[in-house]
């Protein structure tokens, strides 16, 4: 645990609580198209739970925010950063992403990897403030015009 109360998730008897988080957080944004994690079970994140690291803050005895992080050729992909709205705007997020370049330093990746909407800036210049920068532009099926960035932070060498 860092002094932010980030740490490392690994009980699967809490699945289906970071499941709800995941979906309440991301059921809530406005976006088109609606965020694929959104068809996801909790079998779906079980067995990302026990392949891929996951970390989490807990206040109040409840999961209040998490991330996952894969390991993706000489990258670390992350994903799913998602913090309850009664507990925005307070550095959690900030710290998560903190823990996964910590993560990144760990497995040996040269690098973080990310999808941002670009209709949520918010989240795009948390992103840039953390040194991540925009790599492309993407579109989802069936749209014409960009949807999402993909965005990298590189590690120093």
């Amino acid at each position: 645990m860092t002094s932010h109360g980030v740490v490392r998730l690994t009980d699967p008897a809490r699945v289906a609580e970071l499941h709800a988080l995941v979906h309440g957080v991301f059921g809530a944004l406005r976006i088109d198209p609606p965020s694929s994690v959104l068809r996801e079970t909790v079998a779906d994140f079980a067995a990302r739970l026990a392949s891929e690291t996951c970390f989490a803050v807990e206040a109040e005895g409840r999961l209040i925010a998490s991330i996952f992080c894969a390991p993706d050729g000489d990258a670390l992909y992350v994903g799913r950063l998602a913090v309850a709205p009664d507990w925005q705007r307070r550095g959690i997020a900030s710290a998560l992403i903190d823990a996964a370049k910590d993560e990144a330093r760990r497995v040996g990746a040269r690098r973080i990897t990310l999808g941002a909407r670009i209709a949520l800036a918010g989240n795009v210049a948390l992103f840039r403030r953390h040194g991540f920068e925009i790599v492309r532009a993407t579109c989802h099926p069936g749209f014409t015009v960009p949807t999402s960035y993909d965005m990298e932070w590189v590690l120093a060498s």
